[in-house]
């Protein structure tokens, strides 16, 4: 049986049957101990830093809760080919204008294959943990800065079986024009690693992200973005929505 599958079934249950308690349940009240977000994207693909890991139309939902300065998180994502699959935790701590948050990102190499969700051995798992640090900004210095290195797992040397400790920095301004907000983004690989086998720009990005109105009272999201790498010479356009 297969268990990775087994288990991603179940933490889509998880996350539509905590999705609809939440629902039911007074959300709206200003005194709730903790805030809780349920939310599905569909995209026409998926992409991380710079890089394609599906071709094909995505569904991602994800499920996170925030008390006081903290947030903890799920993420899951599934392409409609079969081909590419991930969950991924996190854990994220505000502290003035900086966050740090650990994730534990979990991408199979196959996804039907898979029975390797609870291997967190060293040498053989498909599991890695990556530690960020990013600065807010502020009004005068509107600029987020994001430091993001992963320190164990699936991201060794395959001589040596030791940590690269791949390391990524990305510049961030965001600005709402006409209702259309916009997100750029500038990032780039420190040295050999997993984002390519030099120091250079890997993520060129704008987004932009437009709330239409549905049925008189809902909003959604559409979403479009054009997405550069060009220490490997590749360009992406992809689109989508959020429910």
């Amino acid at each position: 049986m297969n268990t990775f599958l087994n288990k991603y079934k179940l933490a889509i249950a998880i996350l539509f049957i905590i999705a609809v308690q939440k629902l039911n349940a007074n959300a709206n009240t200003k005194n709730d101990l903790f805030n809780t977000v349920f939310k599905v994207d569909f995209l026409s693909m998926h992409t991380w830093r710079g890089f394609a890991t599906s071709y094909s139309p995505t569904i991602e939902p994800s499920f996170e809760f925030t008390t006081n300065k903290s947030t903890t998180g799920i993420w899951l994502a599934h392409s409609i080919d079969g081909n590419y699959s991930e969950l991924d935790l996190y854990f994220t701590h505000i502290w003035r204008n900086f966050s740090f948050t650990i994730y534990d990102y979990y991408c199979p190499q196959t996804y039907k294959e898979s029975n390797e969700i609870t291997n967190y051995y060293k040498s053989t798992t498909k599991h890695t943990i990556e530690l960020d640090v990013e600065f807010k900004g502020t009004p005068k210095f509107p600029i987020t800065v994001l430091v993001a290195t992963m320190i164990y797992g699936d991201d060794q040397n395959q001589e040596t079986n030791k940590n690269i400790y791949s390391t990524y920095f990305q510049l961030a301004y965001s600005k709402t024009i006409k209702k259309n907000n916009f997100n750029f983004a500038l990032g780039f690989n420190a040295f050999e690693s997993y984002y390519g086998s030099q120091f250079g720009i890997v993520n060129v990005g704008i987004d932009m992200i437009r709330n239409i109105t549905v049925f008189k009272t809902k909003e959604i999201p559409l979403q479009s973005s054009l997405l550069a790498n060009p220490l490997k010479n590749s360009l992406f356009l992809k689109f989508g929505f959020t429910l």
